[in-house]
């Protein structure tokens, strides 16, 4: 530090003394030096006045973590809780402010009713669970609330939640939390129902209640329902006893145990149940006994018919060839069968039928040997039938089928007479059959298509030769193949079996072929000399081919340089001629090709060097293109859209520039370029289009917004207005850009309303002061045109009454704005009175009656004075004592029973400033009387407020007043 450093005076707020640093703080304008105060001043008050100034939320933060004096802390704490609850303060601001608090009161404050993020950061924060649950409870975010109560795990505080809870739904949340965790509990439920401030929780508590009413009353009905069923089940046991199927009883039986043991033991009834079950148990036991006799004596006989039966059933059945041995055993069989017991007219009619089974058995022997024969017969017939269709003689092959197929039907039908049906050589003779007559069907078909085929060809044949002799002109090649094709169909129609159904369509093509021959001739000598004129041309392009052949040769053999890019343009033009002139007459065709291949095969070779360079040329060429394509490419994918199509523009130049390259690369290349700039040309009109969309809705947004602020702008609830407004400013900030040119207009309208609504706040006291103002001045001018008046107005004393009626119910307004109203009011009311006293006589305003309640007022006040006699007063006399004792307990009921010296000159001064508000409701009195009951009124009101002082301060500082002394 140099020396005139040294000798500079320090600041103010480095000064040693606390009270001048204190007083500098007050007008010191650093917020280094504020910070610097606040954290380390070694005076606690110097620190707490610069805590109020401080703006810097870091310091704040660590001077509510860290400051040992416990207001200052509050009052860093508070402004810290003051920035996170208002809404205008920046989110990060206001994060910062949420994370330097530490108490839980002021976290759970923020969390109740700060903006989002402020309110998640302070939750986030609070661990006490009583503090979460004041916040689950009053948060004025539902979310937040919410939040808090999925934290809490107390019982209480989830109960106080679903109680008092401020929002509905979280209510009942934490109505469903405390039901949840277990059975529930009735004497709570009941009480939520009856205590909770939240309807639907009521209602939700009253629903489980009745719901567990509802089971305790099905579980009782389902008890009296088991008990019928205990006492139906015994009645149905008991009946079982008579049942006569065993079967169905025992099953009953058992189903009626299975039931009973599933409806539980029930004292009398199960004695009951368990006798009925052993009665039941042996009736059908006996009754079982006697079935089973009766069943062995029956299925004994019933062998013994089955038996018979089977033997009927064999006999009826047998076939074959040793049929006849078969049935002489089972004959033997029968006879060695015991009789029936009890013989009857099943054994007869058994009998009857196995006797005729077994001639019925020896007749069908006698007839299924001729049968066999008869299939056989069939048999040999159907396999010569099945070789008949790969017979190559189609019409033999017909004839023999169709006699093999007369004699085949005849056994079949003999065979299916004698109930020896043979289907399975029907179904081959069927095959058979199918195949000649798909064979049959076929070449109807084919022959049929055929001619249709034929007559088509023919139509079609006939429309081209119409069309082609209408025609104005025709072409060689085109007429030539007509009359070829006409010639050909016109053959082979006259060797078919259709020249009957064609032959109008014949005679048409012949008379059309009449009349195309003569046309082809025609064109046929005229290609001869186009021909010919060919040969020709063709002779002139040979000898231009050799002479420039020969020009190059002689130029080699000077030593000469051939100017080979125009030989390589003659020979080009050289084949392109001879492309027009290709076709010669036959017989000199290849003579003249050869000659001039000769020669342009020469000069090609020649011009090699030539075409080599150009090759170079044409791939140097296709790489720079290609570095173009690929770099176009790239391009396509961007969003730097000015960039990139002024790159695609220089790229567009630089193409043109690059000159040809071989014809199949070329352009391929140049589809690629033109692909890729048609792709980033069209996402940059899209792109174009979507921000004009973007910047059009926004502007409407903003536009939306510059009316309600233009709006808001005139308004005066100004609370409501600035609230509003706020929001209007923080959803301005989330609306995105629009247009440039529009930009700065619509933000200028936008913060010119705000302006003037935030200037009109600011002065929002003066506006309606101002106001305040012009409606007391109505009235004071309202009472000065009543004065102007000529003749007494009507009504005038009402009227007056009712403007001093509002004048005294209207806004107080500070003196000094209001004193030079104040004294034209006076003044104009006075004026009126003297101007007509006679009409406010015995009125409100009659000077007498006022001037009585003045004395009365005054009265009052002196008497509150003269009754606060020191009594402890060395010299009183006991009169004096008796009746300041008096006065004091008049005084004393007047305000309200027995008060402490303190408490008394409080009630004291209550009462004169109760009376000043009455004194200035009265209206004026001129003249000296009232002038001198003003000041004595005045007077003693300020010796009472002074003694009232007095005491008070005396009570604070502890020091005895005149009165205790």
């Amino acid at each position: 530090m140099g020396f005139l450093e040294k000798l500079k005076p320090l600041p103010r707020w480095k000064n040693a003394d606390p009270a001048i640093r204190l007083e500098a703080v007050r007008e010191l304008d650093e917020p280094l030096a504020l910070a610097s105060l606040a954290e380390s001043d070694p005076e606690a008050k110097v620190r707490r006045a610069a805590v109020s100034r401080v703006d810097d939320v870091d310091v704040l933060s660590r001077i509510a973590g860290h400051e040992a004096d416990e207001e200052t802390r509050d009052r860093a704490a508070d402004k810290l809780m003051a920035y996170a609850m208002d809404a205008a303060t920046a989110e990060s601001i206001a994060l910062m402010a949420v994370r330097g608090l530490t108490d839980t009161r002021r976290l759970a404050s923020v969390a109740k009713g700060a903006p989002p993020a402020a309110r998640t950061e302070a939750l986030a924060r609070v661990t006490d669970e009583h503090a979460l649950a004041s916040i689950a409870r009053n948060a004025k975010d539902e979310g937040t609330a919410r939040a808090a109560l999925d934290r809490l795990a107390q019982h209480d505080d989830i109960l106080s939640v679903a109680l008092s809870g401020d929002h509905r739904d979280v209510a009942l949340a934490a109505f469903e939390k405390l039901v949840g965790t277990g059975a529930p509990d009735v004497a709570l439920l009941t009480m939520i129902e009856t205590r909770t401030q939240q309807k639907p929780v009521a209602k939700r508590a009253r629903a489980i209640l009745q719901e567990i009413e509802a089971a305790e009353a099905a579980r009782r009905a389902a008890e009296e329902a088991r008990q019928r069923d205990r006492q139906l089940r015994c009645e149905a046991v008991e009946r079982l006893a008579s049942e006569t199927d065993c079967t169905r009883a025992e099953q009953d039986l058992s189903r009626f145990a299975e039931e009973w043991h599933a409806l539980g033991e029930s004292g009398e009834l199960a004695a009951r149940f368990t006798r009925a079950c052993d009665a039941a148990g042996s009736a059908i036991a006996s009754r079982r006994r006697d079935a089973e006799e009766a069943a062995e004596r029956a299925r004994v006989r019933a062998e013994a018919l089955a038996t018979r039966d089977a033997l009927c059933a064999r006999v009826e059945t047998l076939d074959g060839d040793d049929a006849l041995e078969q049935l002489g055993a089972i004959e033997e069989e029968w006879r060695s069968l015991l009789p029936l017991v009890g013989n009857g007219p099943e054994a007869d009619r058994l009998a009857e039928r196995f006797a005729e089974a077994a001639a019925a058995c020896r007749k069908r022997r006698e007839l299924g040997t001729m049968l066999a024969k008869t299939r056989a017969t069939l048999q040999a017939q159907v396999l010569d039938a099945e070789a008949l269709p790969s017979l190559t003689d189609g019409t033999a092959a017909l004839a023999r089928w169709q006699t093999l197929a007369r004699e085949a039907r005849g056994l079949t039908a003999v065979l299916s007479a004698a109930g020896r049906p043979a289907a399975d050589l029907e179904a081959q003779l069927d095959a058979v059959q199918a195949i000649f007559q798909a064979r049959e069907q076929h070449a109807i078909e084919a022959a049929a298509k055929a001619q249709q085929d034929v007559i088509q060809r023919l139509q079609r044949l006939a429309e081209r030769a119409q069309r082609t002799a209408d025609a104005d002109t025709i072409t060689l090649r085109e007429g030539e193949r007509l009359l070829k094709d006409m010639r050909q169909i016109i053959d082979d129609v006259s060797r078919s079996s259709e020249a009957r159904e064609a032959g109008a369509l014949v005679g048409r093509l012949r008379t059309l072929q009449e009349q195309i021959a003569p046309r082809v001739r025609e064109l046929r000598e005229m290609e001869e000399w186009r021909r010919f004129a060919n040969a020709q041309a063709q002779e002139q392009l040979i000898i231009q081919a050799e002479t420039l052949l020969a020009t190059l040769a002689k130029d080699d053999l000077e030593g000469r340089e051939s100017d080979l890019a125009a030989a390589a343009r003659t020979l080009r033009a050289l084949h392109t001629k001879w492309r027009d002139a290709a076709e010669a007459p036959r017989d000199q065709a290849q003579r003249l090709w050869d000659r001039f291949r000769t020669s342009t095969d020469l000069i090609r070779g020649r011009c090699e060097t030539y075409f080599k360079k150009l090759r170079e040329e044409h791939v140097a060429n296709q790489q720079k293109k290609l570095a173009i394509v690929e770099e176009a490419e790239a391009l396509a994918a961007s969003t730097e859209w000015t960039r990139a199509a002024a790159r695609f523009e220089q790229l567009q130049n630089d193409w043109r520039a690059s000159g040809p390259a071989s014809r199949d690369e070329g352009r391929d290349l140049a589809q690629r370029f033109r692909t890729a700039g048609n792709k980033f040309f069209l996402r940059r009109r899209e792109e174009v289009t979507a921000r004009k969309k973007m910047w059009a809705e926004n502007f409407a947004k903003k536009e939306a917004l510059c009316v309600r602020a233009e709006t808001l702008a005139e308004s005066t609830e100004w609370d409501t207005a600035s609230s509003e407004l706020k929001r209007l400013q923080n959803e301005w900030k989330t609306i995105g850009p629009v247009r440039r040119a529009q930009s700065e207009t619509i933000w200028a309208r936008f913060r010119a309303a705000a302006d003037t609504f935030f200037e009109r706040y600011h002065n929002r006291h003066q506006i309606a002061l101002a106001t305040k103002l012009v409606e007391r001045e109505a009235l004071v001018v309202d009472v000065e045109n009543l004065i102007a008046a000529e003749t007494l107005p009507d009504g005038l004393v009402d009227r007056v009454q009712q403007i001093r009626t509002t004048w005294n119910r209207s806004v107080p307004i500070p003196m000094s704005e209001m004193k030079t109203l104040a004294d034209r009011w006076q003044a104009a009311l006075v004026a009126v009175v003297n101007k007509w006293p006679e009409a406010f006589a015995g009125s409100d305003l009659d000077p007498a009656a006022v001037e009585q309640r003045m004395k009365k007022l005054l009265s009052r006040v002196e008497a509150l004075l003269a009754n606060q006699v020191d009594t402890a007063k060395p010299g009183v006399s006991p009169t004096e004592m008796l009746a300041a004792k008096l006065r004091s307990a008049f005084a004393s009921n007047a305000m309200g029973g027995a008060l402490t010296d303190e408490s008394k000159w409080k009630a004291a001064a209550d009462v004169v400033k109760e009376t000043q508000a009455s004194w200035q409701r009265l209206p004026p009195v001129t003249g000296e009387t009232g002038r001198k009951l003003d000041a004595r009124f005045h007077d003693v009101c300020r010796r009472v407020l002074d003694q009232a002082r007095r005491h008070t301060s005396a009570k604070r500082t502890g020091q005895p007043t005149a009165a205790a002394v």
